[in-house]
């Protein structure tokens, strides 16, 4: 039977499964979010070329910083400045439109 503590040790044992692949393969992979009822478990994986980058928190950043958002959505050049900081997400405000976007602080990088 799946409860919530197998799914959270499921989780931490898959990471550790997965490390030698990402070594051999050259990618970075990420287990989302995991559902599950007594008999199954599902989750999405994604594999991305290159180094996996670190998870950073609000503590990581200062107002004012300049950032990138890594999701699917937004083009990777864009660069947006660094408003307000909450402790689960950050304010920013994009540099080419102005536009403001809160975003959780795991999807910012330099």
């Amino acid at each position: 039977m799946i409860n919530k503590q197998k799914a959270k040790e499921f989780r931490v044992e898959f990471g550790k499964a997965v490390e030698q692949l990402e070594k051999d393969f050259g990618v970075a992979i990420e287990l989302g979010a995991i559902s599950f009822n007594a008999d199954e478990l599902r989750a999405k994986l994604t594999a991305k070329v290159g180094e996996k980058k670190p998870k950073l928190t609000s503590k990581d950043f200062q107002v004012g910083d300049i950032v990138f958002i890594d999701h699917k959505k937004v083009d990777n050049t864009r660069t947006f400045e660094i408003i307000k900081i909450n402790p689960k997400n950050v304010k920013v405000r994009d540099r080419n439109d102005n536009s403001l976007i809160v975003v959780d602080t795991s999807l910012l990088y330099r």
